[in-house]
């Protein structure tokens, strides 16, 4: 087992600064980043080696990289890509529509937020369903901008702390998720205290509430560093919104 990967169920932190990627790894990004787009999904590791020319140590020490940088994600303890984000390899609660074609899932709510970067100048419809109830919620954007939202009423809830989403990315991306309102957050809260967190409204004719910086160089900045995200700065950014950031403190 290469030693990047944990004992399944082990997670290690990744990073939380910026650091240098290596010209191999942004290729091999570019790469994933296609495939996604085009395909819906993300090839196997031998195909990446292949198709890029690469011998396995380079190819191991690239997604390592993108590892640590968040921009691939594992099934913990494997070398299966789990999230390329802001698509998910498996099959998530949220699906992704754009031109008719519904052949991607994204890996959260916040990355709803954020997928339509990739596709500028089109609609991103994402049909999702709230946690609490499985009721249906559709949500649209275009150009980084809300479109549309059924039921109105729908909220983001982020339940974890933003300290904690490196811990492990997968258990985070589980944590974000539209609501079709505020007391269904609530009801879900009760029945899951452990995922006590922050309700963020989404408005119609505004950018989405989360991951819109990102989307915004994703893909598009070929030779831009990792995506830490979360932090304190998040928790921050959220408070100077008048968003109550209550059950974070």
């Amino acid at each position: 087992m290469h030693a990047f990967h944990a004992p399944y169920g082990v997670y290690g932190n990744t990073a939380s600064e910026w650091f240098e990627l290596t010209e191999n790894a942004k290729r091999v990004r570019r790469y994933l980043e296609d495939s996604f787009i085009e395909h819906g999904r993300g090839p196997n590791l031998a195909q990446i080696m292949r198709d890029l020319g690469l011998d396995q140590r380079t190819t191991w020490h690239s997604l390592h990289q993108l590892e640590r940088g968040v921009q691939v994600m594992f099934v913990p303890g494997t070398e299966t890509i789990s999230k390329m984000p802001p698509f998910s390899n498996v099959p998530t609660r949220h699906r992704l529509t754009v031109d008719g074609e519904s052949k991607w899932y994204v890996g959260c709510g916040g990355e709803c937020c954020a997928v339509g970067g990739m596709f500028p100048g089109r609609t991103a419809i994402i049909d999702s369903f709230c946690p609490d109830c499985w009721e249906p919620i559709r949500f649209e954007t275009k150009d980084l901008i809300v479109v549309a939202l059924d039921p109105p009423t729908t909220v983001l809830h982020i339940g974890i702390h933003p300290n904690r989403f490196r811990e492990e990315w997968n258990v985070t991306c589980d944590s974000i998720n539209f609501f079709i309102s505020a007391e269904h957050v609530a009801e879900w809260e009760r029945a899951f205290p452990d995922k006590r967190g922050v309700i963020v409204p989404i408005k119609l004719g505004e950018a989405p509430p989360m991951g819109v910086e990102i989307a915004r160089i994703r893909h598009w900045d070929y030779d831009r560093g990792p995506d830490p995200g979360g932090g304190q700065a998040m928790v921050e950014r959220y408070r100077a919104m008048g968003v109550d950031v209550s059950a974070w403190e």
